[in-house]
C-alpha cells in the first residue's frame, strides 16, 4: 500500500470553511441583536455597541495568540485552544446576567474564533484552498445581519451563540493533524514579542473610539517591538519576514483591501436610506456581498493572474460611494469591495507562501491575516470620516 501523500494528509476544505465561518455570522449577527440585548440587559443602545467593539478587538487579538500557539504547541493544541474559548464564551453569552459578563463572553468568543480563521487559513495550503475559506467567511458573513434579526424574535441570545457551529468541524480537522509537533526555532520561546505583537493590535483596535490614546500607545508599542525585532531577529515577529518584499506587499494590500470594505459596508447603507427603504438596502446589500463572495470564489479557484483585478475590483468599490449619487451603482460597491477583500485575502495568502521558508510560514500567514483583520476596526471609522 503507498504512503499517503501531502495532498491526502490535507484537511477538507469544506471542514476549513465550517471552522472559519461562524466567527463572521456570529460578528455581524449582533448588528440587529443589539437592541434587544440592550433592552433585556437594560443598559442603552450605545453601551450595548460595547459587544461589538469587544469581538472586534478579540477577533483580532486572537490571531498572534494563534500564531505562537502554532509554533510552540503545533496545530493540534491551537485548534483545541481556540475551540474551548469558543465554547466557554457562548456558555458566557447564553447565561450573561450583565453587560460585563456578556462582554467577556463575546471577547472569548471573537478571540476562539479569530484563531480559528487564521488556522484555517494556514492550513488551506493552496490559493484555490484559501479563497474557498475567504470566500465562504464573505458570504456566509452577508446573512449574519438577516440571522440576528430573525434569531432576535426568538432570543437575541441565540442570534449571538452561532460562534458555536464551528465546533461541528473540529473533529475533521483534528484527524487530519499531527499528533506530536516540535517548536519552530527560537520565535517558539519568544513571549516579549508576542506580547508587544498584542499591545500594538490592542492599540491599533481602539484608535477608532479612542484616537489619542490609541495613537500613542501604539506608537510606543512599535518602537518596543521594533527593538525586540533587532534584539531577537528569529524571534515572534521574524526580521527576515518583514524585511520580504512579498509580506510587505501582501499585508499592505490585504490591510487596504480590508478596510476599503469594511468603509464600504458601514457607509452604503447610510448613504442609501434617504432614497431607499431599510428592508430594500438590507436585501440589495445581502445580494450584492453573495455576488462578490461567490465571484471570489470563482475567480480564486479558475483564474492564474488575479493582483490587477483584485486592485481594480477594490479601487472601484472604493470609488463609487464617492462619485456617484445612483442608488444601484452605490449598492454594487459593496459587491466590488467584498470581492477584492476575499480575492485578495486568498490571492496574496499564496503568493506569500510560496515566497517564504517553510520554517517562518505560520508566522508569515499569521501577521498576513492580523493586517487583514485591522481592517475590521480601520473600515468603519473611515466610515465615519466619510460620512460626518
Amino acid at each position: 500500500m503507498a504512503a499517503p501523500t501531502s495532498r491526502d494528509r490535507r484537511v477538507p476544505v469544506l471542514s476549513l470553511a465550517l471552522l472559519a465561518t461562524p466567527t463572521s455570522l456570529s460578528a455581524n449577527s449582533a448588528t440587529t441583536a443589539i437592541p434587544d440585548l440592550a433592552r433585556e440587559l437594560q443598559v442603552s443602545v450605545a453601551d450595548a455597541t460595547w459587544t461589538a467593539t469587544a469581538f472586534g478587538w478579540a477577533a483580532v487579538v486572537g490571531t498572534p495568540l494563534t500564531a505562537g500557539l502554532l509554533r510552540s504547541r503545533g496545530p493540534r493544541v491551537a485548534v483545541l485552544v481556540n475551540a474551548a474559548l469558543v465554547l466557554l464564551g457562548t456558555l458566557l453569552v447564553a447565561l450573561a446576567p450583565t453587560l460585563l459578563v456578556l462582554l467577556v463572553g463575546r471577547a472569548a468568543q471573537a478571540a476562539g474564533g479569530g484563531g480559528l480563521v487564521t488556522l484555517a487559513i494556514g492550513l488551506a495550503a493552496t490559493p484555490r484552498r484559501t479563497g474557498a475559506i475567504t470566500a465562504g467567511v464573505g458570504l456566509v458573513g452577508a446573512f449574519g445581519p438577516l440571522a440576528g434579526s430573525t434569531l432576535s424574535e426568538f432570543s437575541w441570545r441565540v442570534a449571538l451563540c452561532l460562534s458555536l457551529l464551528a465546533l461541528l468541524a473540529v473533529p475533521a480537522v483534528l484527524r487530519r493533524l499531527p499528533e506530536h509537533h516540535d517548536p519552530v526555532g527560537t520565535s517558539a520561546g519568544d513571549s516579549v514579542g508576542l506580547v508587544l505583537v498584542l499591545g500594538l493590535a490592542s492599540a491599533l483596535v481602539l484608535v477608532p473610539r479612542f484616537p489619542v490614546a490609541g495613537l500613542a500607545s501604539g506608537a510606543a508599542m512599535g518602537v518596543l517591538l521594533a527593538r525586540n525585532v533587532t534584539l531577537r531577529p528569529e524571534g515572534f515577529v521574524p526580521r527576515k519576514v518583514l524585511r520580504s518584499h512579498a509580506f510587505r506587499v501582501a499585508a499592505t494590500a490585504a490591510c487596504a483591501l480590508s478596510t476599503a470594505y469594511f468603509a464600504v459596508l458601514y457607509t452604503v447603507p447610510l448613504l442609501l436610506r434617504a432614497q431607499w427603504s431599510s428592508d430594500r438596502i438590507g436585501m440589495i446589500t445581502l445580494i450584492a456581498l453573495a455576488a462578490g463572495s461567490t465571484a471570489s470564489l470563482l475567480a480564486t479557484r479558475y483564474a492564474s493572474r488575479l493582483g490587477p483585478v483584485i486592485m481594480t475590483a477594490g479601487a472601484v468599490g472604493a470609488a463609487l460611494p464617492l462619485i456617484t449619487t445612483w442608488p444601484s451603482a452605490v449598492a454594487a460597491a459593496t459587491g466590488f469591495a467584498v470581492f477584492a477583500a476575499t480575492a485578495g485575502m486568498a490571492w496574496y495568502a499564496g503568493v506569500l507562501g510560496r515566497a517564504t521558508p517553510s520554517a517562518d510560514r505560520p508566522a508569515a500567514l499569521g501577521l498576513l491575516t492580523l493586517c487583514y483583520q485591522l481592517g475590521g476596526a480601520f473600515g468603519p471609522a473611515l466610515a465615519t470620516l466619510l460620512i460626518s
